[in-house]
């Protein structure tokens, strides 16, 4: 008898999961549905999704879960994330923020303003809901949900649970990844989740023990406030403070590092706790970085997190008696982290799922609901999503969805080989096929390739296709075999995802430029396995043989500020809304603006 579970997150990254007999058999974010990035939510389409695929299957599904057990109303019913400017962010953020009447207040007038521009269903119905009830009655927010979903599966689902945010974290980080080890220490930490911020479990004896849950560990928040008083919209573009750190010098980080950040955290005990932190931390941060340069600010929070994480883990490894760590939750998409923690004498491996933030944690509901069944599948792959087509009939859907353009050349039957000579010389291209990834990382089926040593790219990229920030690099697809040629890489650690960073060999650094950081010259790697993406691996080779490069520089197919390209529609859409020049599809037809 088959044993199907789905999984749901309510929350930023809004998200749906099926898991069919211990393997993870469908994924999907609702921004991919609804265009609104890191949508937070009810994942009604998402949903839909996997509930269409467990029917087509003929599958009945044994138990929903919800990813979190205390969600307040507040921000559900005003979802900030979704219709906040930086503007509105700081104004939340300033001198009232302590004032809950002052911010609902706030977040009504902006809200209103917000839905006469821009219609968005929101599904769930919140006009009953008392103001306080805003913020602390979490039943009536899980009883919302679990009507709507009883509701919206026609009363399939006979039992529906909610499963703690960081039990999640832990099971999706610990059951994700390909970890063959029979003792090592799952890390997660975020903003908060169900009233924490930071957990410790071990698994041993094919068990998962946690050992604490901690609600001090401001780093995520911290980092959140730093990207605010940068200009940069928080809970999306920490990304951005990531890349710019590297362009900082030590000497001015540090002292920006010691006269703000330095005793906010400590660690003790094996977590990271509050040393003298202020009470209102974002006002705290933006008076004392005012007179810090916007480089060496983003070099301090990096280091903080580096700093704080280092000594954590050096903790952990100490009194645990541990080596191997896997770490989820929204910091562990810090890939600089990432990078250093798995250089650490006391770590002799580390495991990054991808996407640790909390689009992940339906995967996580889901091998948590498994718990019972000994019959877990690792995430061999997160081709997870919506396929390129609803039919077979590529060509002719192609065909009718282009047939009013002008200037467009439509090409059939068109090869890998043929492909890799365009990128050989230069040309960007477009690339989707199959099923679109779960995640933050495009990994080669809804991606944007091109020569990772040819000049100009980046820029042209930047400039007339990605609209990106000029000091953001970009990432890289290498051949496993090749790959330690250009990366440095002595522990072995796996990098199927782009989920940990690299130092790279001076010596052959000219040929995969493109792909890397290029001011500090590391790269946040997709290392290709041959199996893993059959149809993009035999790509690469081709590229490899033609320009003895194993290498593809590698971004994720969309425009800026939006996600990912999903469906046939929304790739030919951000196709024609760039200047993109080909767009190869399904891996044998290409389109050519002429």
């Amino acid at each position: 008898m088959n044993k199907v579970y789905l999984g749901i997150n309510v929350s930023h990254g809004a998200s749906a999961s099926l898991m069919v007999n211990g393997t993870i058999t469908a994924a999907v974010q609702e921004e991919r549905f609804n265009k609104i990035k890191n949508f937070i939510g009810y994942p009604k389409k998402s949903i839909e999704f996997c509930l269409a695929y467990a029917n087509k299957n003929k599958l009945n599904i044994n138990e929903a879960g919800f990813s979190t057990i205390k969600n307040p109303v507040f921000p559900f019913k005003y979802p900030l994330d979704n219709f906040f400017s930086i503007k509105d962010w700081i104004d939340y953020y300033g001198q009232d923020f302590y004032s809950k009447n002052k911010k609902i207040n706030k977040v009504k007038s902006i809200f209103q303003k917000f839905k006469k521009k821009k219609k968005i269903d929101f599904y769930l119905n919140y006009n009953k809901i008392k103001s306080k009830d805003y913020f602390n009655n979490y039943s009536i927010f899980r009883d919302l949900q679990k009507s709507y979903l009883i509701k919206q599966s026609k009363n399939s689902i006979k039992k529906i649970s909610f499963i703690d945010h960081h039990t999640c974290h832990a099971f999706y980080a610990a059951k994700a990844s390909n970890i063959n080890k029979s003792r090592y220490a799952i890390l997660t930490i975020d903003s908060e989740g169900d009233g924490f911020n930071q957990s410790l479990w071990i698994y041993q004896n094919k068990e998962l023990k946690k050992i604490y849950e901690n609600s001090q560990c401001d780093l995520a928040r911290i980092y959140r406030f730093v990207t605010l008083i940068l200009k940069m919209k928080p809970n999306e573009h920490e990304y951005k403070v990531m890349g710019l750190a590297p362009y900082s010098k030590h000497l001015y980080y540090i002292k920006c590092y010691n006269e703000v950040f330095k005793d906010i955290l400590k660690v003790k005990d094996c977590k990271i706790v509050h040393k003298r932190r202020p009470k209102d931390l974002y006002n705290y941060l933006q008076t004392n970085l005012a007179k810090h340069r916007f480089d060496n600010i983003a070099g301090a929070v990096q280091y903080l997190v580096e700093d704080l994480t280092f000594k954590l883990v050096k903790q952990i490894s100490k009194k645990y008696k541990v080596n191997d760590f896997a770490i989820s939750g929204g910091v562990s998409m810090n890939i600089k982290m990432n990078g250093n923690l798995a250089k650490m004498r006391e770590v002799k491996s580390l495991f990054v799922p991808p996407c640790g933030t909390d689009d992940s944690l339906s995967i996580g509901a889901c091998y948590y609901l498994n718990k019972q069944n000994k019959n877990e599948q690792y995430l061999k792959n997160i081709y997870l999503g919506q396929d390129l087509y609803k039919s077979k009939l590529n060509l002719k859907i192609i065909k009718k969805l282009t047939k009013n353009r002008k200037n467009i050349k439509i090409y059939t039957n068109y090869n890998s080989k043929k492909i890799a000579k365009l990128i050989n010389q230069g040309e960007i291209i477009a690339l989707a096929q199959g099923k679109e990834e779960f995640g933050a990382r495009a990994l080669g089926n809804r991606s944007i390739i091109a020569n990772p040593n040819y000049e100009g790219v980046v820029e042209k990229i930047n400039e007339q296709i990605k609209n990106r920030d000029f000091w953001m690099p970009f990432a890289l697809t290498i051949l496993h075999e090749k790959h330690k040629f250009f990366i440095k890489n002595k522990k072995n650690i796996d990098s199927d995802f782009m989920t940990i960073g690299f130092d790279t060999f001076s010596k052959n650094y000219k040929k995969i430029k493109n792909g890397t950081h290029q001011y500090d010259k590391t790269v946040r790697p997709q290392i290709l396995r041959k199996g893993f993406n059959n149809n993009y691996y035999k790509l690469v080779k081709e590229f490899y043989k033609i320009s003895k490069i194993p290498a593809v520089l590698n971004t994720s197919l969309n425009l800026h500020g939006s996600p990912i390209s999903s469906s046939i529609h929304d790739v030919l859409n951000t196709f024609f809304k760039s200047d993109l020049k080909y767009l190869y599809l399904d891996g044998k037809n290409l389109i050519k603006k002429t």
